[in-house]
């Protein structure tokens, strides 16, 4: 027995020596990272949810499973300097989407003052940069308005969920009296014509005859894309803005605008303005958004991509089609809608009405875009702050004949 003493004892010499020089290395090593780091924190959070649609048709009734799945991670290096992305993969119809949805570094010049780099949501109007995420959103489906994520128009959306790359300030003062002020400037790449980017939007789910004033599925000549994984095509860029005035939490109006030239001459300009109003007693909301957009088009003689010689490679061509545009006079298209939801949280459950308008558009005397309205009926069941059950059901009347309604089921968590 005394051997096996001799090796405990053996042992526990070496802890008692060697022990008190790891923790000496540990504090050294922990201290440099402090010095460097001294606020640093990470943190995963971000969406998810699952659910089904039913497309109701002359045609027939198409309908799918979809799921959603949206990491946002955000790394603190100090009090200052806050990174914060995220991403998004999507399975519909079969096939797994993925996007860089935003990928930001923040800087906090002041106690009111914030600057942002990288790719953000745009500061124009409010449902892209705060309201889009599925657990947020207290209906299926986005504003008809908007391309994407889930939104089923009765006619061309007029812009898509906005993110683009560039760079933003952001302010926010207190005024008293729980009344506060926000104002954002920012400058970015701008749109560019779809058909000259590499990365766009999926068109939303609809008829396959429907083409989108955003980058989408059967994009034509002249349509726009936003912030996909191309270069700028021009050495003009979009620059805009937004100011707002809150009464916590009652009361909020915001003004945005932008504008940018779109085309690889900088000739041909996009420009948008918006208002936003929100309101809140109790239970009870209700809040809506108003969108005019100016977008230059070239006649419509040169828009016809035919009238360049197909014999030519397609990058010659695009190179051509984009010079006869540029050279060519312009007019420009006017889009205009708004749309307005309201909804009262009793309990567990929460029912939602959402009416969107579209107003024709002309261009050149012809009608370039059919007016459109869309009614959305929905309903919620909150089991957890952040897990929520939604019905909704669109009804979209398209140049006054009811077609296209869908009814959709959605289960979204937030985390």
């Amino acid at each position: 027995m005394r051997p096996c003493y001799r090796l405990v004892g053996c042992l526990l010499i070496t802890l008692i020596v060697v022990a008190p020089a790891s923790a000496q290395e540990q504090p050294e090593a922990a201290s440099d990272a402090a010095r460097f780091f001294p606020r640093q924190g990470f943190l995963l959070s971000g969406y998810g949810g699952a659910g089904y649609r039913a497309l109701f048709t002359d045609e027939g009734t198409p309908n799918d499973f979809s799921a959603i799945f949206a990491p946002i991670m955000l790394f603190q290096i100090s009090d200052r300097f806050l990174f914060e992305g995220e991403l998004e993969f999507e399975l519909e119809e079969g096939v797994t989407a993925t996007d860089l949805e935003y990928a930001q570094v923040d800087v906090a010049l002041t106690n009111n003052l914030t600057l942002v780099a990288g790719k953000f949501l745009l500061p124009f109007n409010v449902f892209s940069e705060r309201l889009h995420p599925s657990w947020i959103n207290r209906l299926i489906s986005g504003p008809a308005l908007y391309g994407g994520h889930g939104s089923l128009a009765p006619t061309d959306p007029i812009l898509p969920v906005l993110a683009d790359v560039g760079v933003q300030l952001r302010g926010a003062y207190d005024l008293g009296d729980f009344r506060t002020l926000t104002a954002e400037i920012f400058v970015t790449q701008g749109p560019t014509l779809a058909e000259e980017g590499h990365a766009e939007e999926p068109a939303p789910a609809g008829p396959a005859s429907k083409t989108s004033a955003v980058a989408g599925g059967g994009a034509e000549p002249g349509d726009l894309a936003f912030g996909g994984d191309f270069a700028d095509n021009n050495e003009d860029k979009m620059v805009g803005g937004r100011v707002g005035f809150g009464i916590a939490p009652y009361f909020e109006i915001n003004v945005s605008g932008m504008t940018g030239a779109y085309d690889r001459a900088g000739d041909l300009r996009f420009s948008a303005l918006g208002l936003h109003l929100e309101g809140r007693h109790k239970s009870f909301t209700i809040h809506g958004e108003f969108m005019q957009t100016w977008q230059d088009r070239a006649a419509e003689d040169v828009h016809n991509e035919g009238s360049i010689t197909p014999s030519l490679p397609a990058k010659t061509r695009s190179q051509a089609l984009a010079a006869t545009l540029n050279e060519a006079p312009s007019e420009t298209l006017v889009r205009r809608g708004y749309w307005v939801q309201s909804g009262y949280r009793w309990g567990k459950w929460q029912p939602l009405v959402r009416w969107t308008q579209f107003f024709a558009s002309d261009l050149d005397g012809e009608t370039a875009v059919e007016a459109g309205r869309q009614l959305a009926l929905g309903l919620d069941y909150w089991f957890e702050p952040t897990l929520v059950l939604k019905v909704e059901y669109l009804i979209n009347d398209e140049e006054h004949s009811v077609d296209n309604n869908r009814l959709a089921l959605q289960l979204a968590f937030g985390f």
